[in-house]
């Protein structure tokens, strides 16, 4: 099951599970989504931007990705093989809230997004992985309440597994990747002012056209797709959390026309602000 395959089935239920094998390509969309997300690369490397940092992810590696949090991946090998799950905090309901010693989400908070397993830790992972598979292929009596403790099992992995390792600093792939998180970071805290393309250069004392094509190169999204997206993403927390009308939000988010921020929104959702709020 395939990426643009795992997400239509998110579409209609609460949980999938995907493995595969594919020639190299960059994730052609922008991407963020109400579930969580967790991703293992059995072979070959990956650059996986999320949030604001890249992350040099290579064979025996977990990434795990919160809710509505930006990110998208790039090509290092010409070939790499994955598994990808993406579930609803609502696919544990019953499972989670009688545990007591332990918030089961919680590494999804975390500042690092990545788990470099040893040798024993993915031998012990894979075997989850792939039992997770089977029982979401095969369909037989009970799958259901096995992917969930399976499910589960691995959170409960993860969550030792960050807690243990969150002091431990976490080096950039090069130079020029911390530059880049710098200024995804710059966004994050600012979209709600005047942000351009030349105004940013400006501030980080690089030409404009160095900036956009380096941002490209690194995140993977252009410095207009990424800016629109952190607004938009703001704006639907918004539509959701608050009782702002479309214009007081689009002015939070950074937009001075409506208009725009209607066009956009709807260009990376596929619905009008009105229209999420209404879904809500």
């Amino acid at each position: 099951m395939g990426q643009r395959s795992v997400e239509s089935a998110m579409a209609n239920s609460l949980f999938a599970i995907g493995r595969r094998k594919a020639e190299a390509f960059d994730m052609a969309f922008n991407h963020f989504h109400n579930y969580y997300e967790i991703y293992y690369l059995l072979s070959g490397e990956r650059y996986y931007f999320i949030k604001d940092r890249t992350y040099h992810v290579r064979k025996g590696n977990l990434v795990f990705i919160n809710m509505y949090d930006l990110h998208k991946t790039t090509t290092i090998t010409s070939t790499y093989e994955r598994i990808l799950i993406d579930f609803k905090k609502t696919f544990l309901t019953g499972f989670t809230e009688h545990i007591k010693d332990i918030d089961m989400f919680a590494c999804f908070d975390r500042q690092i997004n990545i788990a470099r397993l040893n040798i024993k830790q993915q031998h012990s992972v894979e075997g989850l992985l792939f039992k997770m598979i089977d029982e979401f292929k095969n369909r037989t009596k009970g799958f259901d309440t096995a992917l969930k403790v399976s499910l589960m099992e691995l959170l409960l992995f993860l969550n030792r597994y960050t807690a243990a390792e969150e002091s431990e600093p976490l080096e950039h792939p090069s130079s020029l990747h911390e530059k880049v998180s710098e200024i995804a970071r710059y966004i994050n805290e600012h979209y709600g002012q005047h942000i351009s393309l030349k105004s940013t250069a400006e501030r980080f004392f690089i030409s404009p056209y160095y900036l956009s094509r380096v941002y490209k190169k690194i995140t993977g999204f252009t410095f207009v797709e990424y800016l629109n997206s952190v607004r938009i993403k703001e704006a639907q927390r918004l539509l959701r959390e608050s009782a702002l009308n479309i214009t007081q939000i689009a002015e939070k988010t950074g937009y001075e026309s409506i208009t725009h921020f209607g066009r956009v929104f709807k260009d990376i959702t596929d619905c009008s602000p009105l229209q999420y709020r209404k879904m809500l």
